[in-house]
């Protein structure tokens, strides 16, 4: 205990382990899917790709936690109240936010995704990367106060976390590969 902060580092590596690696491992294979069937799709074991950006899908992954991870921190570390009371940066989280600020950090996580999957190199399995990329540095932000305490409530917390934006960014980011999709094949003449 440093400071009168109550953290553990074993509580905050147990929430990582069990609500980040844990889906991380079943992300990783339905991206892997995702990304052998978007290969596929080029012809086999070319050395092609279908999205604009430069980034592998690791990369786009660990571009997409750390932004996932800065939007949670940068927003939800602080909060003003309409009395024009501020607290924090800093632990403990505060736990009550004004919804602009909620907002504000949902339209930056969703950014932050869209931003993550435009460099990527590939279409879905890239969108799919920074979605599951995303979620998981948010999720690790989050556990970072959930382990200042031992409750089933930050346990709670971390779930919907993980469920919410990984579902939610998922199928955005399926959206978005559909709709990139669609505008390339207008764009592509049609053989007869």
């Amino acid at each position: 205990m440093a400071g009168g902060i109550d953290f553990s580092w074993t509580q905050f590596l147990w929430n990582v382990f069990i609500f980040v690696g844990v889906p991380g491992l079943f992300g990783a294979r339905v991206v892997r899917a995702v990304w052998q069937s978007e290969r596929a799709d080029l012809g086999g074991a070319i050395p092609g790709h279908t999205g604009g950006g430069r980034l592998g899908l690791w990369a786009t992954g660990l571009v997409a936690s750390a932004l996932g991870f800065l939007a949670c921190a940068g927003w939800l570390s602080w909060s003003a109240d309409s009395a024009g009371e501020f607290r924090g940066p800093g632990l403990p989280a505060p736990n009550k936010f004004p919804t602009w600020q909620v907002v504000a950090c949902g339209i930056t996580v969703v950014l932050a995704c869209f931003v993550a999957a435009h460099l990527s190199r590939w279409t879905k399995a890239g969108g799919l990367a920074a979605a599951m990329g995303t979620t998981a540095g948010f999720t690790t932000a989050f556990a970072v106060d959930a382990s200042r305490t031992i409750t089933s409530q930050e346990g709670v917390g971390l779930g919907f976390s993980v469920l919410g934006w990984g579902i939610g960014l998922g199928v955005l980011m399926t959206l978005r590969s559909a709709w990139l999709n669609s505008r390339y094949a207008r764009k592509m003449p049609r053989r007869h």
